[in-house]
């Protein structure tokens, strides 16, 4: 699995590819935590490069979300593929993080 972090000004642009399974999600949240994120307002990933995503993955989103939200930021996921945005609409995730598909 590939990550790219690129910061400009109050947002960050994360792009990830490859599967973000439990090894996957432990590189993701490594990277994470790298960030200082009182300083982003948005945070950005680029799911354009995911073919999957499991539970430790999708808890690694979350805990960006929950450290993120405190000082105002949000997250945004760009490009996710359709299969993908399904199951997060069924866990409902689609209503916490902004969303968008893949052309």
């Amino acid at each position: 699995m590939e990550v790219s972090v690129v910061a400009n000004d109050d947002q960050v642009r994360i792009g990830i590819v490859g599967n973000i399974d439990e090894r996957g999600a432990e590189e993701v949240k490594r990277r994470f935590l790298d960030l200082d994120l009182a300083s982003y307002k948005q945070v950005v990933l680029d799911f354009s490069g995911v073919t999957f995503i499991g539970s430790s993955g999708i808890g690694k989103l979350l805990l960006l979300y929950k450290n993120l939200a405190p000082h105002g930021g949000t997250v945004r996921i760009d490009n996710m593929p359709k299969d993908i945005y399904n199951m997060f609409k069924v866990v409902k995730l689609d209503k916490i993080l902004k969303i968008s598909l893949a052309p």
